[in-house]
C-alpha cells in the first residue's frame, strides 16, 4: 500500500507541478495502509509519514491525492488575517 500511495503522490506532482497535502482514502484501504505500516498505525504518525492530511471517505473507490486549501489559510484570507 505505502509504494501504491508513494507512486500516487510521484503522478499527481508530474501532473500539477506540485505535491498533493490530501489523501482520500476508504476505510477498508486504510486498514490495509495500517497493516504495511505498523510502525505508524495512528492517524497523526501517517499523515505526518506521507506528508498529507488523510480524509477517510466511504465514497473513495479508490485512494487517491489531492490539493486542498487548509481551512486555516482559507480563514485568514477571509477574515483579513495573514
Amino acid at each position: 500500500m505505502l509504494s501504491f500511495l508513494f507512486r500516487l503522490v510521484r503522478d499527481f506532482q508530474a501532473t500539477h507541478g506540485y505535491q498533493p497535502n490530501t489523501l482520500f482514502i476508504n476505510p477498508r484501504h486504510y486498514r490495509s495502509l495500517q497493516q504495511s505500516a505498523p510502525g505508524l498505525a495512528g492517524n497523526a504518525e501517517l499523515s505526518r509519514f506521507l506528508a498529507v492530511d488523510i480524509i477517510l471517505s466511504e465514497t473513495a473507490v479508490h485512494p487517491h491525492m489531492a490539493w486542498l486549501i487548509p481551512a486555516t489559510a482559507r480563514y485568514a484570507t477571509r477574515h483579513g488575517g495573514c
